[in-house]
């Protein structure tokens, strides 16, 4: 009970919480002398750190962690019926534009626990062509045009030998799709496909972006609210800044916090120093799976100090994945 009380008063404050305090702010039917003999236990069994002794107490990775499981086994995390209402409104704005929902989902996860918020696009394990285009640019040049199942776009310009008239780019374009349409690069490939010379240079443009697709782990991920991150006082000197602005620069930061994103469709919280990465150690990640096993997979999450309020991210990261778990269905059907 006086661990719960020292995470949330700490999570609330951002400062040492003293025993006094403790004492004096909540109602623990105790002395103080119990108390004080107690944080001192804590402090013993690694679940508090004191720079001296008659310092307040700070939580450390080990505290968070008995806290987090005490808070998902006795507890169904949830947010207010008012901001369920606002997110849901806002994912009805863009229900419709699919390449808005990334967006839209790290975007709100960042305001709700002012923090990094983080999310990738559901991805499929294999890309499907879902229609192909040839758009006439000059004589000798056209752009490939290849929407994905998964509603993704992609695009390239293809160089012809010889000038390709508009009329037969379109007649291509019909025989090609003919062939294709819902097909993934292997089952291209290993059709015996009777096609022209530039028709054949068309199909391996269409090919090399199935493969590529496929080899990606995930979409170049929306991330937003580094400023978020950077307010809290956890960073307030340039040498705890500097690592985490690189990080997020490069991508490794964010490349570390989604590679610790669970296999099924449940919220993983990762603290401190149980981050495989030394890019994490300072920071927590509450992530999660959304989407439709085996047809279309993406990931939120967000990234905060471990003085995160833990309740509000596991409620709103999970919140936000069913929500997005529906839209991919109404795209894919449901499993």
């Amino acid at each position: 009970m006086i661990l719960k009380h020292i995470v949330n008063d700490y999570v609330h404050d951002a400062a040492p919480i003293a025993s006094e305090s403790l004492t004096r702010n909540h109602s623990l039917g105790v002395s103080s002398a119990t108390v004080r003999n107690e944080v001192a236990a804590l402090e013993e069994q690694g679940y508090i750190s004191r720079p001296h002794t008659s310092a307040g107490s700070v939580p450390q990775d080990r505290a968070y962690r008995l806290y987090v499981e005490s808070l998902l086994a006795n507890s169904d995390p949830r947010i207010p019926p008012q901001a369920r209402s606002t997110i849901q409104d806002h994912f009805d704005r863009v229900q419709h534009d699919v390449d808005q929902w990334g967006n839209v989902a790290a975007t709100l996860i960042a305001q709700l626990m002012d923090n990094l918020g983080i999310a990738t696009f559901p991805k499929t394990s294999v890309s499907r062509i879902r229609h192909l285009e040839l758009v006439p640019v000059q004589d000798v040049l056209a752009l490939l045009i290849v929407v994905l199942e998964q509603a993704k776009l992609r695009k390239q310009l293809i160089r012809f030998d010889k000038p390709v008239e508009t009329s037969e780019l379109e007649s291509m374009g019909v025989r090609l799709r003919g062939h294709v349409t819902g097909l993934s690069h292997e089952e291209i490939m290993h059709s015996p496909l009777p096609l022209s010379e530039h028709e054949r240079r068309a199909i391996d443009a269409a090919i090399v972006m199935l493969e590529e697709e496929d080899r990606a782990d995930h979409d170049d991920p929306y991330v937003v609210g580094l400023r978020n991150l950077l307010d809290q006082p956890e960073f307030d000197e340039y040498e705890k800044v500097r690592p985490i602005i690189r990080g997020v620069e490069d991508g490794s930061l964010i490349q570390a916090a989604l590679e610790e994103a669970p296999v099924g469709q449940v919220v993983r919280v990762v603290i401190g120093g149980e981050h495989r990465g030394e890019e994490l150690r300072p920071l927590s990640v509450v992530i999660c799976r959304y989407g439709v096993a085996g047809r279309a997979l993406g990931t939120i999450g967000v990234v905060g100090p471990t003085r995160m309020e833990y309740y509000r991210a596991i409620s709103g990261v999970r919140f936000i994945s069913s929500i997005m778990k529906g839209m991919v269905e109404t795209v894919y059907g449901a499993a």
